[in-house]
């Protein structure tokens, strides 16, 4: 019960702090190195965290092919596994 509680409130969380309309860039100061969020204006982008530095990411570099960021799988995947998700879960 307590897990479901704690589960529950981490969603909450994270919808109140989701702002579709930006392009989620985090701040990364205080962050993990190599922490990785999605960009919500560049499907073929990703923000990773490197020594409380902010850097994009190529999905084609990473790859070598042009590809796009999965936010499920939290890697680059070719076009024909990508599917377009909401940037912010279902608020209702």
């Amino acid at each position: 019960m307590k897990l479901a509680i704690l589960l529950f409130c981490l969603a909450a969380y994270v919808a109140a702090q989701c702002d579709p309309n930006s392009d989620n860039r985090p701040n990364c100061a205080g962050r993990a190195n190599g922490e990785i969020s999605r960009n919500f204006w560049d499907p073929t982008r990703y923000w990773e965290c490197q020594n409380g530095n902010t850097n994009v990411v190529l999905c084609e570099d990473v790859l070598g092919v042009p590809s796009g960021f999965d936010p499920a799988s939290q890697k680059c995947v070719l076009w024909s596994e990508w599917a377009w998700t909401q940037p912010c879960p279902d608020a209702n």
